[in-house]
């Protein structure tokens, strides 16, 4: 039996589509694969020249500058949160202190007020998980 070039589909298999001048992609092979491979190498290059700077890790000294810049802003929020810790302490001692050598109904106004208005703003100000924030 011979293969019958006639009819609509010249006798091509399922898949092979002609280019723009008429020819089969298979015809073309190693020509095509010969020019191709190149120009694809060539863009691959581009490629790795462009992103070089980005994908490559930090040096280390820039490593140590960020790690030494990280734990300074740590540690100065840290004071800052125990200065303030202490300063409202000292504050609401020392308001306490007065408040009860100099009328007992201010001190205990002050007592029921200080724990509603913990309440209060606790109920206004929710944390860092009912905002979404995420560390």
């Amino acid at each position: 039996m011979t293969n019958d070039m006639t009819g609509p589909d010249n006798g091509r298999k399922p898949g092979d589509a002609p280019d723009k001048e008429g020819r089969l992609k298979a015809e073309e092979g190693p020509v095509s694969a010969e020019i191709a491979l190149p120009e694809l190498l060539a863009g691959l290059e581009r490629l790795d020249r462009a992103y070089d700077d980005e994908a490559g890790p930090p040096p280390l000294g820039m490593l140590q500058a960020r790690l030494i810049a990280a734990s300074e802003r740590h540690r100065r929020r840290a004071l800052r949160e125990w200065l303030l810790f202490w300063l409202v302490s000292l504050f609401i001692l020392g308001f306490s202190l007065l408040a009860i050598t100099s009328a007992p109904p201010v001190y205990w106004t002050v007592q029921g007020l200080v724990p509603i208005a913990g309440i209060i703003a606790a109920a206004m100000r929710p944390g860092r998980k009912g905002r979404g924030e995420r560390r």
